[in-house]
């Protein structure tokens, strides 16, 4: 017969067995606040990152613009990329602000064109040409204006004798209002054939300019009505009659030079005898 107290009564072996599971709640207690511990630290911290990330773009918000680029030898705040007679030289100052969705613009492109590109290569005037983006939201890619008006000053930036030849080829094949635009191959093939070189296409493609057109033209183009196109002559705005029939525009930078108007037709300004 076994020794008596040689082996664990019933009643002790239930309570090392109840022992045993207070030691395994406690250690899972202990693991689950620990777990609690580490998910609370990492969503405060995250927290703490959102907020901060949010005060540094609220704070940069609120910081002056800095300088925008702009072409050699141009100051970062003129509106306008000046084309034909010498600034201060005594011509009259022609000013034309455009924007290539603009179906109005494309009929002032198609009327003076030609025009446009006589009254600058004579230097019968000092043409000033300000590039809108006011209708981005008319393209389904909300920035085709911006896209095109950027493309025409890497144009200019490269070779000032191009840009009116660029220009009559984006009004030539101008997208309709609610289209995606042209691409920025299509305007790169335009800007090729109007004698750009190379170092243009890295222009477009890097937005050189943008931050010009959207900070400083266009700006500047919405203190005058914010509308397009806007002709203005010598500081006087010209209404769509003054420029809607042929010739008409040219005559008006005749006059205002005190210069006559040629009367050989040729392919130029008409002698007054418009239909």
């Amino acid at each position: 017969m076994a020794a008596s107290g040689s082996s664990p009564s019933a009643q002790q072996r239930r309570e090392a067995q109840r022992e045993e599971l207070r030691k395994q709640r406690q250690a899972e207690l202990k693991r689950q606040r620990t777990v609690r511990t580490a998910v609370i630290a990492a969503i405060t911290a995250l927290a703490l990152l959102i907020v901060a990330g949010a005060g540094y773009l609220i704070y940069r918000s609120m910081q002056p613009a800095g300088p925008v680029a702009v072409p050699e030898g141009m100051a970062a705040d003129q509106p306008y990329l000046s084309l034909g007679a010498p600034e201060d030289s005594g011509a009259p100052v022609l000013e034309i602000h455009l924007d290539f969705m603009c179906p109005f613009c494309g009929q002032f492109e198609e009327i003076n064109g030609a025009d446009l590109q006589e009254i600058a290569t004579n230097e019968e005037a000092t043409v000033h040409i300000v590039p809108r983006r006011f209708l981005d939201t008319a393209s389904t890619t909300g920035d085709y204006s911006s896209r095109a008006a950027n493309a025409m000053v890497c144009v200019y930036e490269d070779d000032p004798e191009n840009t009116l030849a660029f220009q009559q080829l984006l009004f030539a094949n101008q997208p309709a209002e609610g289209s995606a635009g042209l691409s920025d191959d299509e305007i790169w093939t335009y800007a090729q054939e109007a004698g750009a070189s190379e170092a243009v296409e890295s222009c477009m493609s890097g937005k050189t300019y943008q931050p010009w057109v959207r900070q400083v033209a266009d700006p500047y183009g919405e203190e005058n009505g914010g509308g397009t196109p806007y002709v203005e002559l010598d500081g006087t705005t010209l209404d769509s009659e003054q420029w809607a029939t042929p010739g008409a525009l040219r005559e008006a930078v005749l006059a205002a030079s005190g210069a006559a108007a040629p009367s050989d037709g040729g392919g130029e300004a008409s002698d007054g005898g418009q239909g």
